[in-house]
């Protein structure tokens, strides 16, 4: 069987929203409130409820502005916040009345073309000094205080380089230029004069070093308030209360109703009647229950076709990995999947050597982070591909048990027999579908639409169709010619969709030829991981490239993070 690589994260539950309070808070878009003293991102709160996040204060002098998602100087019509206004955390959506339409973003990177906040005079607190002009002799804005290549600079930050200002949207490492601008977080705001007075908002600065748990916390959160970010979260949510999930139970989550609707006991039995006795509809469902970013609710989109095509990619794959592969038998081969549990030859108590797995497990720079379990196969546990999508390797072990295990990514090191005999079986074949795997985006992503791709992965052939998810499983489309093994992967996706009713005809099949996802073009170059700053002591940095740590798993605390800056500085953050 083809080997996997997965990596994964624990985040709180996210409820549906009413289509009221989403028409209101649109997930992803920012406002600037009515005080026009802060930039507010539309996010989900700690208690699963849609609402504005305050993500910047704007110094007195400035104001808040979606042209910049920032603060630019206050109009000298303007008079500066108050002081004393209030600094809220979330605002309900009904709370204030923005002061311009909140933008919608999409999974792509933030677009620099919003539309500006309209301003109108505000009256000047008593308690306020008049504002202070930025303008000079020349009509130019004063240029703000010179960029400088030894520091770094948090969202909003303004600085000047060559006469022109330019504003961060997020935060700058040292040495990011804004002339060069290499990941389009630097806003060119235009020609500035030197000799004129120089505006607030100005330098910035990054925040303290951390000497302590909270200011770590407190920093990682800091730099993860990017859109791409928290909709790759929202995705990989997690539901820790499956237990009393059963088929039919009225209690059941949203999106495990809609899945019961789609495919009933007895339709499950239908499609999988070759199906290993240890794959259960009643797990399959509680693994559905864990994950509630698969078959979520699409509020303007049928959701209920997205969770079908959702769910025949799956079980597309399914057939191809597990299946019987019989073509002699009646019972046609896209109904003969989950046949098998762990890889073909493999066993728990075997001494092949092509089962064993574990050749990562004696590199220290992995097994610091996820220790493999000791055994007899060169001195560790195997582990082979087991259940619905044969998770394979120590390095997918670990991250996964991560996930289910309430952090801890020894358990299944430990005891990888369990994701081939216990409903993990399931919920592993949902984990690897779920999350992606930079350059790779998820098959979630590619099937529900939430992956754009960019004008060099459509031109490569990577599209928001199926055959792009046989690419991210094993590349099976990069030859010239279509393999066996994937066109069975596209009939039995065909035959999946038309059983659930569906079409293909408008679909893209074509899977010969396809390139294979690179970190230099592919919109999937998420930057999703965290990896130690070299520049800075004791502070770690979003990457795209995979390492040990995985943002999606940060959870509320941010722990993932917080790992990171310790494993990598040697340190104990108290």
């Amino acid at each position: 069987m083809p080997a996997k690589h997965y990596t994964m994260k624990l985040v709180s539950v996210i409820a549906l929203q009413a289509a009221a309070v989403l028409a209101a808070c649109p997930y992803g878009s920012y406002q600037c409130d009515a005080s026009q003293k802060y930039l507010q991102l539309c996010s989900y709160d700690a208690t699963s409820q849609l609402s504005w996040t305050t993500i910047n204060t704007c110094a007195d002098g400035t104001v808040c502005s979606l042209a910049v998602y920032g603060c630019v100087a206050a109009p000298t019509s303007l008079a500066p916040s108050s002081s004393k206004a209030p600094s809220p955390t979330t605002s309900a959506v009904n709370s204030s009345k923005p002061t311009s339409s909140s933008v919608p973003q999409t999974s792509s990177a933030i677009k620099t073309s919003a539309t500006s906040a309209t301003t109108s005079p505000a009256e000047p607190s008593s308690s306020s000094a008049a504002p202070t002009s930025t303008a000079s002799s020349s009509g130019l804005p004063g240029c703000a205080s010179p960029w400088s290549s030894s520091q770094s600079y948090p969202s909003g930050s303004t600085v000047s380089l060559n006469k022109i200002n330019y504003s961060a949207k997020w935060y700058e490492n040292a040495g990011a230029s804004p002339a060069v601008n290499a990941d389009g977080g630097w806003v060119n705001q235009g020609p500035c004069d030197a000799s004129g007075p120089t505006p607030s908002g100005g330098g910035g600065g990054k925040p303290p070093i951390a000497t302590n748990l909270a200011q770590a916390r407190e920093y990682a959160a800091s730099l993860s308030k990017d859109p791409t970010l928290l909709m790759l979260k929202n995705q990989a949510r997690t539901n820790l209360n499956v237990d009393g999930v059963s088929p039919g139970n009225p209690a059941n989550p949203a999106n495990v109703k809609r899945v019961e609707a789609i495919v009933t006991r007895a339709k499950w039995d239908y499609y999988f009647s070759f199906a290993d006795p240890v794959y259960t509809y009643a797990n399959f469902l509680k693994s559905v229950a864990f994950f509630p970013g698969l078959c979520d609710t699409y509020p303007g989109k049928d959701s209920d076709a997205i969770c079908k095509k959702l769910l025949a990619t799956m079980f597309a794959h399914f057939a191809q990995e597990t299946g019987a592969h019989d073509g002699r038998n009646p019972i046609p081969e896209w109904r003969q999947s989950l046949a098998y549990v762990r890889e073909l030859s493999c066993t728990e108590n075997n001494t092949i050597s092509g089962c064993y797995y574990n050749n990562d497990c004696g590199n220290p720079a992995f097994n610091k982070v996820f220790p493999c379990g000791k055994g007899p196969n060169n001195g560790y546990l195997s582990y082979f591909g087991r259940g619905a999508h044969q998770l394979s390797y120590s390095f997918n072990y670990g991250p996964f048990s991560l996930v289910m295990f309430n952090g801890d990514p020894t358990v299944l090191l430990n005891n990888p027999s369990l994701v081939a005999d216990t409903w993990l079986n399931m919920a592993s074949a949902i984990f690897f579908f779920i999350y992606p795997q930079p350059p790779k985006p998820s098959m979630l992503g590619v099937i529900d639409g939430t992956w754009e791709p960019s004008a060099a992965d459509i031109a490569a052939g990577r599209t928001n169709d199926f055959p792009s998810t046989i690419q991210i499983i094993n590349g099976e489309c990069a030859g010239s010619s279509t393999s066996n093994a994937a066109q069975n992967r596209i009939n039995y996706y065909k035959a999946f969709m038309q059983d659930m009713g569906l079409s293909t005809g408008s679909d893209n099949l074509k899977c010969a030829g396809m390139g294979r996802f690179d970190s230099s073009s592919s919109s999937g170059s998420y930057k999703m991981y965290w990896t130690g700053s070299y520049l800075n002591q004791n502070e770690c940095q979003l990457v795209s490239y995979q390492t040990n740590f995985n943002a999606l798993m940060d959870g509320p605390s941010y722990n993932e993070y917080v790992k990171c800056v310790e494993f990598t500085f040697n340190i104990k953050l108290q």
